[in-house]
């Protein structure tokens, strides 16, 4: 049975040599960002994403061939993804770095931090009629977990189509946050529901976070801690 496995570090975890580990476009990038925080959470990203691949492919970190090319006008800011596998997913929010990666197929992962943007407004944006009902019938201590719950659900459902954005939140329909994960629907995609499986994973307090996997039913799911092999540069063991 294939193994998915989902890397977590923190924003505190960047060390100066995790720089050494970009190529040029990903430095020219990281260089863009006006705030710490943002180039610290993008190069944490890259250095686990490189760590870990650079493992499963046998291959140097600086020698893993991450392609950023977006589908959509051919820049290289789009999510990262490497020809051949394996399939990879990336995300960050406040202090929290996850990257997961599968041979299996497509991969989503989605992590966002608890904070009072999680308004009606935002709910607005992002749940269907139905979602917003069953919401509320959960009762107010529920609106912001809740919310935070079905946002994970479904960013990490488009991550792994490679939708991303382009597609509104509110027409992909995933259950209740009381219930397990599932996708239930998604108008124009009627064959996702019964390919898609939807794992909840933990990111410890303040945090919600979801994996999305296509066709990969049943997987084994390894989340682990990056941060010891963040510190040293020799210090990187996928077994960690």
């Amino acid at each position: 049975m294939l193994e998915c496995q989902v890397w977590w570090a923190r924003r505190d975890d960047v060390r100066p040599w995790h720089v050494d580990l970009l190529n040029d476009t990903e430095r020219a990038r990281r260089d863009r960002y006006r705030r710490d925080a943002d180039r610290d959470r993008f190069t944490v990203g890259v250095a686990v994403t490189r760590l870990a691949a650079g493992v499963l492919l046998g291959v140097a970190p600086q020698e893993v061939p991450l392609d950023r090319t977006c589908p959509g006008c051919g820049a290289p800011h789009g999510r990262p993804t490497i020809a051949g596998g394996p399939h990879l997913s990336v995300s960050h929010s406040g202090d929290l770095v996850v990257v997961a990666l599968t041979r299996g197929g497509p991969v989503g992962v989605d992590v966002e931090e608890s904070s009072d943007r999680l308004n009606e407004g935002i709910a607005r944006q992002l749940l269907a009629s139905d979602e917003a009902a069953d919401l509320r019938d959960l009762g107010r201590a529920w609106f912001r977990q809740g919310l935070l719950t079905y946002w994970t659900r479904k960013e990490a459902v488009l991550k792994a189509t490679g939708d991303g954005l382009r597609v509104p939140l509110t027409d992909v329909r995933v259950s209740a946050p009381d219930e397990p994960p599932r996708l239930l629907s998604w108008e124009g995609r009627r064959d996702l529901p019964g390919r898609m499986t939807l794992r909840t994973l933990d990111p410890g307090p303040g945090y919600a976070a979801c994996l999305a996997l296509i066709d990969q039913p049943g997987p084994v799911i390894v989340e682990r801690s990056a941060s010891p092999g963040l510190a040293d540069p020799g210090g990187w063991d996928a077994g960690q």
